[in-house]
């Protein structure tokens, strides 16, 4: 079964920029060379949502979402904003302060997963104390505990969210350098 793919407007204008496609035939160019693509790596902080393709008669990556949705595209062995190849120094010295700041952000994100889970757990065992409680002291303390769990999780939320997004972001650089 043949995969339906669509482009975004930024692709697209991408495409125009990197390999000199008209604005008309980029869409159709891109979506025949992700046909024809293998993929290379699949992105960890997406849960496999996205990921990388490589179209090698055409020396063209392109990341695409499980959706079909054709979301970056890259020439393959070219840094981005260079008409040259990049040597392999540069190339190597690049990836690896990459990969120190995407551990960076991962053990961040998980300390704030962690904590979040923590909480969570918290919540549960105190909604279920509730359970059955008849005095209205406890029942008052475990309301204010409550309230004041739930809105420590959701500041915990916010900032797993904002920092799962910094992820997606650091790892979607590293896709010019594989």
């Amino acid at each position: 079964m043949k995969k339906f793919f669509h482009v975004t407007n930024k692709t697209i204008s991408e495409a125009v920029r990197v390999f000199g496609l008209s604005k008309e035939n980029a869409a159709n160019e891109l979506i025949g060379r992700a046909h024809q693509s293998i993929k290379v790596y699949t992105f960890d902080s997406t849960n496999g949502s996205e990921a990388v393709y490589d179209h090698y008669p055409t020396n063209t990556r392109l990341i695409i979402a499980t959706n079909g949705a054709i979301i970056g595209v890259y020439e393959i062995g070219k840094l981005p904003e260079s008409n040259r190849s990049a040597c392999e120094l540069v190339r190597s010295t690049i990836l690896r302060g990459l990969k120190e700041e995407y551990e960076r952000h991962y053990s961040q994100w998980m300390d704030v997963e962690v904590t979040f889970a923590q909480t969570s757990l918290e919540i549960a065992f105190t909604k279920r104390a509730q359970i059955g409680e008849t005095d209205d002291v406890i029942l008052i303390q475990n309301a204010k505990k409550l309230s004041d769990l739930c809105f420590e999780n959701s500041k915990r939320h916010k900032e797993r969210s904002k920092l799962h997004r910094e992820l997606i972001e650091v790892e979607r650089t590293f896709v010019p350098y594989l």
